[in-house]
């Protein structure tokens, strides 16, 4: 698959320590959930933020409402929200 583009905001930027990568993902992963399984499998703070959605986790693909069942191909921009309570 021809490369993704990750964004990260809100507390996820602070607490991964990254805003934005280009990843290129195995052909198997065709879903936003298979992203945040391979995501996960980083461990540590990436293990603890990606193995279970939450209702404070907003998630777009291309700039729209996306959810771990929204499919992504090569090109695809996925930003990853952190949607605190203040």
């Amino acid at each position: 698959m021809n490369p993704i583009t990750v964004l990260y905001f809100g507390d996820l930027m602070a607490k991964l320590q990254i805003g934005r990568e280009q990843l290129r993902l195995p052909a198997s992963v065709q879903d936003v959930a298979g992203l945040m399984r391979i995501l996960a499998m980083r461990g540590g703070d990436w293990q603890q933020t990606f193995a279970q959605t939450r209702p404070t986790l907003r998630i777009t693909v291309n700039k729209q409402d996306g959810s771990p069942a929204t499919p992504i191909k090569a090109g695809d921009e996925i930003a990853f929200i952190e949607m605190v309570a203040l």
